[in-house]
């Protein structure tokens, strides 16, 4: 997260309730975080103490492992050689019909 992604609109927004025990449960949008890669949670203010604690963050649902891209070789061409591309096609522009 950059200070660029502040002014965008979060995902999902959550009205906090005060709870002492520990009981509230608060359901995201499962079609909103169903492939998350990187979670940030903001807490802009609390119920008017001058620290906020939080004790306990829980995530529920299936684990699938994150598909990483593997190292690709690539060769890349600062001029194209026409003769590392030979084609079996003919020329369109100069090939005659008889």
């Amino acid at each position: 997260m950059t200070f660029d992604d502040i002014s965008a609109d979060a995902d999902q927004e959550f009205e906090i309730h005060p709870d002492t025990q520990g009981v509230v449960e608060y359901n995201p949008k499962v079609v909103r975080f169903s492939s998350v890669h990187h979670l940030t949670i903001h807490f802009p203010s609390n119920f008017g103490a001058d620290n906020t604690k939080v004790y306990y963050i829980g995530l529920k649902g299936d684990f699938t492992e994150a598909h990483r891209h593997e190292v690709t070789i690539c060769t890349y061409e600062a001029r194209a050689m026409p003769q590392d591309h030979k084609a079996n096609a003919f020329d369109g522009v100069n090939h005659q019909i008889s």
